[in-house]
């Protein structure tokens, strides 16, 4: 997500629905999503991933990473309502952590790992959100990201001053489309039970993100 308040993007526009292709040629994540709605489901799936970033031969793992939250029209931002993590092409964790108090200390301590890098568009204000919802501190994230938008005008030779969507570099690079249903993208994210069609729309903007570093 770029910003903190979300206004309606380029995406739900007329003009965008006209080129978006048929849904065959969307981009989906086929892999295991974990959910969680408590603290200690949290912890507990934090503590997994760590186990894996400290098993690995690696000097540095890139994970994908998304938030959501419900969308107003009034300029008025409302908490996180879930985090999207993908670490590799088989697993995304999606957290929901709308009704969670106080984030889990092994939670912060994974987001801040300095072996983690996270790769999103514009993700720097998701983590800004994150830190101002839950008074944490992400200052090792903030060091740690991968902006895909910045990075793939470097490493392609873009002009260096195009910002990119998701979408955008989606289409430019993957020849796919991010499924942006109107009906799943202003659903109620702060529900705990979200439906399958959220769940995989969810996973698929983490996975997405890796599949563009990986580029």
């Amino acid at each position: 997500m770029s910003n903190e308040t979300r206004y309606l993007p380029a995406w739900m526009t007329d003009s965008y629905c006209k080129q978006v292709q048929k849904p065959e040629e969307f981009i989906k994540f086929n892999g295991h999503i974990k959910t969680c709605t408590f603290s200690n489901e949290l912890a507990s799936y934090a503590e997994e991933i760590l186990a894996k970033i400290d098993s690995s031969k690696c000097s540095e793992i890139v994970y994908g990473f998304d938030m959501e939250w419900p969308v107003t029209f009034n300029g008025k931002s409302r908490k996180t309502a879930l985090i999207q993590i993908c670490t590799d092409h088989s697993t995304c964790y999606l957290f929901h952590v709308f009704y969670i108090i106080k984030l889990p200390s092994i939670f912060v301590q994974l987001i801040n790992h300095p072996k983690v890098r996270w790769s999103g568009v514009h993700i720097k204000n998701d983590f800004t959100k994150l830190s101002k919802n839950f008074n944490i501190d992400v200052s090792g994230a903030l060091r740690n990201i991968i902006d895909l938008s910045a990075y793939a005008n470097k490493v392609l030779n873009f002009d260096p001053c195009t910002c990119w969507s998701m979408a955008t570099l989606v289409q430019k690079l993957l020849k796919k489309n991010v499924n942006k249903d109107n009906n799943i993208r202003l659903g109620h994210w702060e529900r705990t039970n979200l439906d399958y069609n959220q769940c995989l729309y969810a996973a698929t903007d983490a996975y997405v993100s890796i599949n563009l570093f990986e580029y």
